[in-house]
This record gives structure tokens, C-alpha cells and sequence, in this order.
């Protein structure tokens, strides 16, 4: 199995994810575990998020979900890079049990998104994660939680035709 480091950087994360430009939303990942199917990432947020309003000078944090959404797409990236193979376009099937604290996250602070696994159906390629969004690095309590259900595909044209 082909190793990579835990603290992976923008430059070389973005490599893992299908998402790009303004939608690619990590600024970092700290921690994964493919065994034990979990990561903690962060993003800095600033006025160039595609989600930033100013009025507000931060993001909504209903967009919390995606940032979310983007860390489990970098868990199974990751996953399928260290077992040499291609990283997999996934989609999200539902989002449950959103909560927000917050109203916004605010601009010039590091959100952190720690995700775990809680359900396989590897035939299917579909999984389930717990995934806790903290407004500020270092906070002891998440702002932002939800269980986010996706599935992979090895084949989109097959799964949505042309």
C-alpha cells in the first residue's frame, strides 16, 4: 500500500479530489486514517469562497455541508490512492441530521471537519459519516454537525448516461 503523509497541503490535496477552482474548498488535511475510516481537515475561509457573503463577511454555515462533503471526498481519495488506484467521483445522497450553532462562519478564521465512517455497503459503493464542522480551530464543541451519505461511481456516464 503506497504511503502518504498525514498533513497533506493544498498543492498536493487538491491532487486526491475531483474539485477544482472555487469548488475545490480544503485548505489542508491533519489527520486520516483509511483503516479506521476517518479524516480531519480545515479550510480558511476568505472573501474568494464561493459561499462568502459580504454583507455578512463570512459563509453560511448551511454551506457547512459541503466543506464537510469535500473532507469525505479527500478521505476516499486518499483511501484509493494509497491502494493504487484511481480516486473515484462520488455523489452526495442525502445530508441528515443538519444541525447549525451558527449562523455564518466567518471570514479570516480555519474551520476544522472531523468525519468518520459509520456505514459500509462496499457492493454498492455507498458509505455513511458523521462529519462535526468547528466555526474555529480549537473549539471544544462542533458548530455545525450532520451525517452526509455518498456513493462512488466508476462510471458516471453509466450511472447518468450522456
Amino acid at each position: 500500500m503506497k504511503e502518504i503523509q498525514q498533513f497533506i497541503e493544498y498543492d498536493e490535496l487538491i491532487n486526491y479530489l475531483p474539485h477544482k477552482g472555487k469548488m475545490f474548498l480544503l485548505s489542508r488535511v491533519t489527520q486520516h486514517d483509511v483503516n479506521n475510516h476517518t479524516i480531519t481537515s480545515e479550510y480558511d475561509i476568505t472573501e474568494n469562497c464561493i459561499f462568502y457573503e459580504k454583507e455578512y463577511d463570512g459563509v453560511p454555515s448551511w454551506a457547512g455541508f459541503e466543506f464537510m462533503a469535500q473532507g469525505i471526498s479527500a478521505l476516499t481519495g486518499i483511501t484509493n490512492t494509497m491502494k493504487g488506484r484511481t480516486p473515484l467521483p462520488g455523489f452526495i445522497l442525502s445530508v441528515m441530521e443538519f444541525k447549525a450553532d451558527v449562523g455564518y462562519l466567518k471570514n479570516n478564521t480555519t474551520i476544522q471537519m472531523k468525519i468518520k465512517e459509520d456505514f459500509r455497503d462496499e457492493e454498492n459503493h455507498i458509505y455513511r459519516y458523521i462529519c462535526e464542522l468547528y466555526a474555529k480551530k480549537g473549539d471544544e464543541n462542533p458548530s455545525v454537525t450532520a451525517k452526509i451519505s455518498v456513493m462512488e461511481t466508476e462510471d458516471v456516464h453509466a450511472l447518468f448516461g450522456d
